[in-house]
C-alpha cells in the first residue's frame, strides 16, 4: 500500500474514533459530558506530550550512540518510564474506541437485549478488575517509594504510579461505556 493511501486508512481511522467518542458524549448529561471532555482532552494532550519526548529521546540516543559514538545515560531508563505512563494512559481512550482485544464476533451476533446484558456483565468485570489493579497499584507505591531509579536518580513510584493513575481511567471509562449502552433505547431486535 502506498503512503498516501496508508496515511488516508489512519485518517479515517481517527475521525472515526472522533466521531465514536462524541456519539458517546452526546448520551451523557450536560454536566457530566464537560467532564468528559475534558478529561479525554487532558488525557490526549499527555499521550502527545509523553509519545513526543518518548520520540525526541530515543532519537536523540540512537544519533549520539551511533553518530557521535557516546550513550546518553539516562535516555534507557527515561524511555522504559515515559513507555509505562503512555501506554496505561492511552489504554482508557482506547477502551472508548473499543481498539481493545474483544470478542466482537460473538457480540456482533447478539442483538436487543440480549446484547445489552452480555455487553454489561463484560464491563462490569472489567470494572472489577480495573478496581483490584488500582488498589493493588496504590499498596505498592509505599513499598517503591524507597527504592531508587539508578539511571534517572528518582523514586520508583513514579513508575509504579502510572498503574492506579492508568486503571482508575480505565474505570471511568468503563463507567461511561456501561452509561451509553443503557442510555440507549433498544428494541427487541435492534444492536444497542
Amino acid at each position: 500500500m502506498s503512503d498516501a493511501g496508508s496515511h488516508a486508512l489512519e485518517e479515517e481511522a481517527s475521525d472515526r474514533a472522533q466521531r465514536l467518542v462524541l456519539a458517546q458524549q452526546a448520551t451523557l448529561p450536560p454536566s457530566w459530558r464537560v467532564l468528559d471532555r475534558a478529561l479525554v482532552r487532558l488525557t490526549s494532550l499527555a499521550l502527545f506530550g509523553v509519545g513526543a519526548l518518548f520520540t525526541l529521546l530515543v532519537t536523540a540516543e540512537v544519533i549520539s550512540r551511533y553518530v557521535f559514538n557516546f550513550s546518553i545515560f539516562f535516555v534507557n531508563a527515561a524511555a522504559r518510564l515515559l513507555l509505562v505512563w503512555f501506554f496505561l494512559l492511552g489504554a482508557g481512550l482506547a477502551l472508548r474506541h473499543y481498539a481493545h482485544v474483544g470478542f466482537e464476533l460473538f457480540v456482533a451476533r447478539l442483538r436487543g437485549a440480549r446484547r445489552r446484558g452480555v455487553l454489561t456483565v463484560a464491563y462490569l468485570c472489567s470494572l472489577v478488575f480495573f478496581l483490584q489493579m488500582i488498589w493493588g497499584g496504590l499498596y505498592s507505591i509505599g513499598p517503591a517509594m524507597p527504592q531508587n531509579e539508578a539511571g534517572l536518580g528518582i523514586s520508583v513510584a513514579w513508575f509504579v504510579l502510572a498503574v492506579p493513575v492508568g486503571f482508575a481511567l480505565l474505570a471511568y471509562h468503563a463507567i461511561v461505556l456501561l452509561a451509553v449502552l443503557w442510555r440507549e433505547r433498544v428494541t427487541p431486535g435492534q444492536r444497542p
